[in-house]
């Protein structure tokens, strides 16, 4: 009943460090909050999907930077066990931490960025649900957590396990797991998710009409170095040139760095 797939990452957020995303790679998000850019557009469509059933979907808890996972960790573990049951433990700092009782378990964040919650990669949406002006749990109404276990995971977002008995389950925190997959809207799939090859496209976008090379700015630019793995700043530099010739390379396409029409439809379709 619960649906649950392996998170993959997408490869534009590989070369980036957990909780210390760029403000460029984020965007906001219909409940109010940040996700990574691409994930919440596919988020954006879930909400309005749920809004058109009579479901209106309240942020409970979006992007988080390495300070904020810090903040909450530190309110919610402690050094002494304090007797919550079904215990909950972590690793920071080479120290073994227990969460406290009442608490709901969170990631320990990691100072490195390699590690830590998938609120602070962008891909993951706390939520709750809106009844007459009021939040409350997202599965207290039972057409509410029916809807969502069969509709969320045609945009990609899927619980973090299916096992309601398990420690981890918690029904309000959906995350996006496709790596660069594009959901196809229609049924969750069945099979584990894979990883996608770099460079798979998380959006289709119409190309902007002439081609993009070294010294180009903007929006579309941005597209492009979210795909090659350059850091979207929208300036189409000689790193950025460099990595689509890499990307050209891996493709079966002329490197020459350029992203013209036929490049462009290798990375959106």
């Amino acid at each position: 009943m619960y649906p649950f797939q392996k998170l993959v990452l997408p490869s534009a957020l590989l070369a980036q460090k957990n909780g210390q995303l760029p403000a460029q790679m984020l965007a906001k998000v219909k409940t109010g909050g940040l996700m990574y850019a691409p994930v919440a557009a596919h988020f954006n469509r879930l909400f309005d999907d749920a809004l058109s059933n009579g479901i209106k979907l309240v942020n409970i808890g979006d992007y988080r930077s390495f300070d904020g996972q810090l903040k909450m960790f530190m309110d919610r573990y402690s050094l002494n066990n304090q007797g919550r049951n079904p215990q909950v433990t972590r690793q920071y700092e080479g120290k073994t931490w227990y969460l406290k009782p009442g608490k709901a378990p969170s990631a320990a964040p990691d100072p490195t960025g390699k590690k830590g919650s998938n609120h602070g990669w962008g891909l993951a949406m706390d939520l709750g649900l809106n009844a007459n002006g009021k939040t409350v749990a997202l599965d207290s109404d039972a057409r509410v957590r029916d809807w969502m276990c069969a509709n969320a995971p045609r945009y990609g977002f899927f619980l973090q396990t299916a096992d309601k008995s398990s420690k981890e389950f918690e029904f309000w925190h959906w995350q996006y797991v496709l790596g660069d997959a594009n959901p196809d809207g229609s049924v969750a799939p069945a099979a584990p998710a894979t990883s996608a090859p770099a460079g798979t496209p998380a959006l289709r976008f119409d190309f902007p009409g002439k081609p993009l090379r070294k010294g180009s700015k903007g929006d579309a630019v941005k597209l492009i170095q979210s795909i090659v793995g350059a850091t979207p700043d929208g300036d189409f530099g000689a790193r950025t040139e460099a990595r689509v010739k890499e990307y050209q390379a891996k493709n079966g396409l002329s490197s020459d760095g350029v992203v013209g029409k036929i490049t462009w439809a290798k990375m959106f379709g």
